[in-house]
């Protein structure tokens, strides 16, 4: 197993555990929002709040997996009709646009909602709303992690068809 392949692997673990995790107790807080204002007649103040941005978590590290396991959408009409090495030329581009578009809309632009938005608190948790976009740039450095590990791993296969 390559080391490209180690990290890859290792990422993917991680970011799998964590978003199980999440999930999880999304599905808990979930139950316990029901179970707190139909059975017990008093509506959990919290978990509405938890909720929402368990799910915003939840999504970016999910959506960073699919970059990093290709589950993505992609529209590969034209791509499929070229040969080989114009495929692979055609991943490796739109592979970087991902990581320009990461860079400048996932990191910067969420390093600057992370510090617009921390001083700001939220109004139940009191936690900085900060924490709570700072998933933004993560996901955005996780993805990048994935294109630049694939196309790493594109460069090795194209070397080896031409042996």
């Amino acid at each position: 197993m390559s080391i490209v392949s180690k990290i890859k692997t290792g990422l993917d673990r991680i970011i799998l555990s964590v978003a199980s995790i999440l999930l999880l107790i999304l599905v808990l807080g979930a139950i316990w929002q029901v179970v707190s204002r139909y059975v017990l007649g008093s509506p959990s103040t919290f978990t509405n709040e938890l909720l929402g941005f368990l799910l915003i978590w939840t999504s970016l590290l999910g959506a960073s997996y699919a970059f990093g396991s290709n589950q993505h959408l992609a529209l590969t009409f034209a791509t499929n009709k070229l040969n080989k090495k114009g495929q692979l030329a055609t991943t490796i581009f739109v592979d970087l646009i991902i990581v320009l578009f990461a860079v400048v809309f996932l990191i910067i632009g969420g390093i600057d909602a992370v510090n617009i938005t921390s001083v700001q608190t939220t109004p139940i948790l009191g936690i900085s709303k900060g924490l709570v976009y700072s998933i933004i740039p993560i996901s955005g450095f996780i993805i990048i992690i994935y294109k630049l590990l694939g196309i790493s791993s594109y460069k090795k296969i194209d070397q080896e068809e031409g042996e």
